[in-house]
Protein backbone atom coordinates (compact mmCIF):
# COMPACT_ATOMS: atom_id res chain seq x y z
CA UNK A 1 0.00 0.00 0.00
CA UNK A 2 2.77 2.26 0.90
CA UNK A 3 4.42 1.57 -2.71
CA UNK A 4 1.04 2.10 -4.40
CA UNK A 5 0.65 5.83 -2.26
CA UNK A 6 4.46 6.46 -2.94
CA UNK A 7 3.92 6.08 -6.73
CA UNK A 8 0.29 7.89 -6.66
CA UNK A 9 2.21 11.06 -4.95
CA UNK A 10 5.43 10.95 -7.19
CA UNK A 11 3.24 11.10 -10.53
CA UNK A 12 0.72 13.87 -8.44
CA UNK A 13 3.99 15.90 -8.17
CA UNK A 14 5.26 15.44 -12.02
CA UNK A 15 1.77 16.73 -13.05
CA UNK A 16 2.04 19.52 -11.02
CA UNK A 17 5.03 20.06 -12.38
CA UNK A 18 3.79 20.15 -15.78
CA UNK A 19 1.07 22.47 -14.88
CA UNK A 20 3.22 25.18 -13.09
CA UNK A 21 5.60 25.09 -16.25
CA UNK A 22 2.37 25.20 -18.68
CA UNK A 23 0.73 27.90 -16.61
CA UNK A 24 4.20 30.09 -16.57
CA UNK A 25 4.93 29.50 -20.03
CA UNK A 26 1.14 30.92 -20.98
CA UNK A 27 1.77 34.31 -18.55
CA UNK A 28 4.40 35.58 -21.85
CA UNK A 29 1.65 35.39 -24.63
CA UNK A 30 -1.32 36.41 -22.32
CA UNK A 31 0.57 39.44 -21.85
CA UNK A 32 2.10 39.90 -25.30
CA UNK A 33 -1.74 39.91 -26.98
CA UNK A 34 -2.90 42.17 -23.91
CA UNK A 35 -0.05 44.75 -24.87
CA UNK A 36 -1.05 44.68 -28.70
CA UNK A 37 -4.52 45.38 -27.69
CA UNK A 38 -3.78 47.66 -24.58
CA UNK A 39 -1.20 50.14 -26.97
CA UNK A 40 -1.16 49.25 -30.28
CA UNK A 41 -2.88 52.02 -32.12
CA UNK A 42 -5.43 50.99 -34.77
CA UNK A 43 -5.83 52.55 -37.98
CA UNK A 44 -7.53 51.47 -40.86
CA UNK A 45 -5.78 48.99 -43.87
CA UNK A 46 -6.12 47.91 -47.45
CA UNK A 47 -5.68 44.09 -48.38
CA UNK A 48 -3.20 44.34 -51.32
CA UNK A 49 -2.38 40.51 -51.48
CA UNK A 50 -4.18 37.39 -49.99
CA UNK A 51 -3.20 34.37 -51.05
CA UNK A 52 -2.50 30.88 -49.38
CA UNK A 53 1.41 29.34 -49.73
CA UNK A 54 2.92 26.32 -48.72
CA UNK A 55 5.24 26.07 -46.26
CA UNK A 56 7.41 22.24 -46.22
CA UNK A 57 7.59 21.68 -42.75
CA UNK A 58 9.21 17.66 -43.61
CA UNK A 59 9.82 16.11 -46.91
CA UNK A 60 6.39 14.68 -46.29
CA UNK A 61 4.45 17.29 -44.95
CA UNK A 62 3.16 20.81 -45.40
CA UNK A 63 1.82 23.83 -43.92
CA UNK A 64 -0.66 26.09 -45.81
CA UNK A 65 -0.41 29.58 -44.72
CA UNK A 66 -2.84 32.40 -44.99
CA UNK A 67 -0.73 35.47 -46.46
CA UNK A 68 -1.34 39.00 -46.39
CA UNK A 69 0.15 41.90 -47.68
CA UNK A 70 -1.36 45.38 -46.38
CA UNK A 71 -1.32 48.83 -47.14
CA UNK A 72 -2.03 51.58 -44.68
CA UNK A 73 -0.80 55.05 -43.43
CA UNK A 74 1.01 56.15 -40.17
CA UNK A 75 1.56 59.63 -39.39
CA UNK A 76 1.15 60.62 -43.13
CA UNK A 77 3.55 57.91 -44.58
CA UNK A 78 2.28 55.06 -46.06
CA UNK A 79 3.35 51.34 -45.09
CA UNK A 80 2.97 48.20 -46.54
CA UNK A 81 3.74 45.26 -45.00
CA UNK A 82 2.88 41.60 -44.94
CA UNK A 83 1.58 39.11 -42.47
CA UNK A 84 0.42 36.03 -41.75
CA UNK A 85 -3.44 35.71 -40.49
CA UNK A 86 -3.64 31.61 -40.33
CA UNK A 87 -1.56 28.64 -40.43
CA UNK A 88 -2.88 24.97 -40.78
CA UNK A 89 -1.89 21.78 -42.93
CA UNK A 90 -5.81 21.90 -43.97
CA UNK A 91 -6.28 23.54 -47.35
CA UNK A 92 -9.83 24.28 -47.24
CA UNK A 93 -9.74 26.08 -43.64
CA UNK A 94 -6.42 27.99 -45.08
CA UNK A 95 -8.61 29.30 -47.99
CA UNK A 96 -11.29 30.13 -45.59
CA UNK A 97 -9.45 32.51 -43.36
CA UNK A 98 -7.83 33.66 -46.17
CA UNK A 99 -11.38 34.65 -48.03
CA UNK A 100 -11.75 36.71 -45.30
CA UNK A 101 -9.10 39.51 -46.58
CA UNK A 102 -10.37 40.04 -50.28
CA UNK A 103 -7.99 42.17 -52.09
CA UNK A 104 -9.18 45.39 -51.83
CA UNK A 105 -11.46 45.08 -49.04
CA UNK A 106 -10.47 47.56 -45.51
CA UNK A 107 -9.82 46.08 -42.76
CA UNK A 108 -8.86 47.47 -38.48
CA UNK A 109 -5.36 46.40 -37.33
CA UNK A 110 -3.14 47.37 -34.83
CA UNK A 111 0.35 48.13 -35.64
CA UNK A 112 3.53 48.38 -33.14
CA UNK A 113 3.82 52.14 -32.27
CA UNK A 114 7.99 51.49 -32.08
CA UNK A 115 7.90 49.40 -35.31
CA UNK A 116 5.30 50.48 -37.94
CA UNK A 117 5.87 47.53 -40.07
CA UNK A 118 4.47 45.23 -37.39
CA UNK A 119 0.84 45.00 -37.68
CA UNK A 120 -1.60 42.59 -36.39
CA UNK A 121 -5.10 41.58 -37.85
CA UNK A 122 -8.06 40.67 -35.96
CA UNK A 123 -7.02 41.38 -32.66
CA UNK A 124 -9.47 41.54 -29.84
CA UNK A 125 -10.65 40.77 -26.43
CA UNK A 126 -11.93 37.11 -27.97
CA UNK A 127 -10.81 33.32 -28.04
CA UNK A 128 -9.08 33.49 -31.65
CA UNK A 129 -6.83 36.30 -30.58
CA UNK A 130 -6.07 34.57 -27.41
CA UNK A 131 -5.91 30.95 -28.64
CA UNK A 132 -2.62 30.02 -27.84
CA UNK A 133 -2.50 31.28 -24.16
CA UNK A 134 -5.93 29.77 -23.67
CA UNK A 135 -4.45 26.36 -25.02
CA UNK A 136 -0.95 26.31 -23.15
CA UNK A 137 -2.57 27.66 -19.87
CA UNK A 138 -5.97 25.02 -20.51
CA UNK A 139 -3.26 22.06 -20.71
CA UNK A 140 -2.03 23.09 -17.44
CA UNK A 141 -5.12 23.64 -15.63
CA UNK A 142 -5.19 19.92 -17.09
CA UNK A 143 -2.71 18.35 -15.63
CA UNK A 144 -3.43 20.53 -12.66
CA UNK A 145 -6.31 18.38 -12.15
CA UNK A 146 -4.63 14.99 -12.50
CA UNK A 147 -2.42 16.27 -9.87
CA UNK A 148 -5.46 16.85 -7.57
CA UNK A 149 -7.15 13.45 -8.87
CA UNK A 150 -3.85 11.51 -8.05
CA UNK A 151 -3.40 13.25 -4.42
CA UNK A 152 -6.35 12.65 -3.62
CA UNK A 153 -6.18 8.81 -4.74
CA UNK A 154 -2.83 8.45 -2.61
CA UNK A 155 -4.56 9.45 0.13
CA UNK A 156 -7.15 6.35 0.19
Amino acid sequence: MNERRGTLQAMAVANLIICVLLLVFSVPFFINQATVLRTWPSTDAQILRSDVVVDRISQHEQMYSAKLNLLYTVDGKPITTELTSFQDQNYKKTRARADEFPVGSRHQIRYNPHDPAQARIGAAWSVRFFALPLIVSGCGAFFGVIALLLIAASRR
